[in-house]
């Protein structure tokens, strides 16, 4: 039987286009009680946890999550124990996965990036894991993050430092922000860096405000917007980065599209766009078997159509 959903990210073959978002998905733990009823890693082509850090975080204080009409606002703020308990603790239960493992790193400063970088591939469990995703993009924490992912030289600099660290089978993954005005100068920075994959968007800088105390809701004041509101902006930077960035037209740079996918309707947008694969988060919250229906409907989408979803990346551009 043909497998109409399989794609190539750089050398890595992924028997299907979708992926966890970031920070949706703990470090196996959540998935591993969703997948009891969702049947989830039967759809997923990698897994990509939630953020690891040098030391253990707290996170921001409450409140943490507001909803809006169309998405939520999260602040969570990188809550996690730490890469040491990472290590021991957590990534024995990818295994089980039989998935790619991309880590998602994020650091307060350029050499810390390095250091994180360097610890997850000193030790014989880094054998589990596929890539690297370089968070230089979270908007709500008050160190890096964001402040990152808006000075391109700054995340050529990252970019170039975890390269120099890693094991050169790895793959590097850059997640950029939206919080730009130009999102192709980041990625430009990114790929000078020496970046391998470009993953985009994460979320939209937001607030929301409490009429009766008539203050901020958030505990940390700003949070990320995620879900169907950003799709649009999402699916232009896509576009944009795709168009507008040789590497990327000529397919040495793939894309990972990610922001407001529900619907297999919106994978096929995003790749028609230019990515070579989507993460999904904040759908799954509101629809644990949205991997299941989307991996469904999708593939009856290509099968009718007779054609692989690979055929279909930048289809938009003509």
């Amino acid at each position: 039987m043909k497998n109409w959903m399989q794609v190539k990210i750089k050398d890595l073959i992924l028997k299907s286009p979708l992926l966890t978002a970031s920070g949706t998905s703990g470090h196996a733990n959540e998935i591993e009680v969703l997948e009891k009823s969702g049947q989830i890693l039967a759809s997923l082509g990698a897994f990509v946890t939630k953020g690891v850090t040098l030391e253990p975080k707290e996170g921001n204080p409450e409140f943490r999550i507001a909803e809006t009409r169309t998405g939520i606002l999260n602040s969570i703020g990188l809550q996690n124990e730490g890469v040491e308990f990472f290590i021991q603790n957590e990534i024995q239960h990818l295994v089980n996965f039989d998935l790619p493992v991309f880590v998602n790193i994020s650091a307060d400063s350029v050499e810390g990036f390095g250091k994180l970088a360097a610890y997850l591939c000193s030790h014989d469990s880094a054998q589990i894991i596929s890539g690297l995703e370089i968070n230089v993009s979270c908007p709500n924490i008050k160190k890096g993050g964001a402040a990152f992912g808006t000075d391109p030289k700054i995340v050529e600099k990252i970019v170039k430092t975890v390269k120099k660290q890693i094991d050169p089978r790895l793959l590097v993954i850059t997640k950029l922000t939206p919080n730009v005005t130009d999102i192709t100068i980041p990625a430009q920075a990114a790929i000078a860096g020496g970046t391998d994959v470009l993953s985009m968007i994460n979320t939209v800088r937001g607030m929301a405000i409490d009429i009766n105390t008539r203050k901020p809701l958030l505990g940390n004041t700003i949070g990320g917007l995620s879900g169907p509101a950003i799709k649009p902006v999402g699916l232009f930077m896509v576009y944009d980065c795709f168009r507008s960035i040789p590497e990327c037209r000529s397919g040495k740079i793939p894309i990972i599209g990610i922001g407001g996918i529900s619907r297999w309707q919106d994978v096929v947008e995003y790749i028609l766009a230019g990515a070579s694969a989507v993460g999904i988060g904040t759908s799954w919250f509101v629809n644990p078997d949205v991997f299941r229906e989307i991996h469904q409907g999708l593939t009856a989408y290509l099968a009718g159509k007779k054609i692989p979803i690979s055929d279909l990346i930048g289809k938009a551009h003509g």
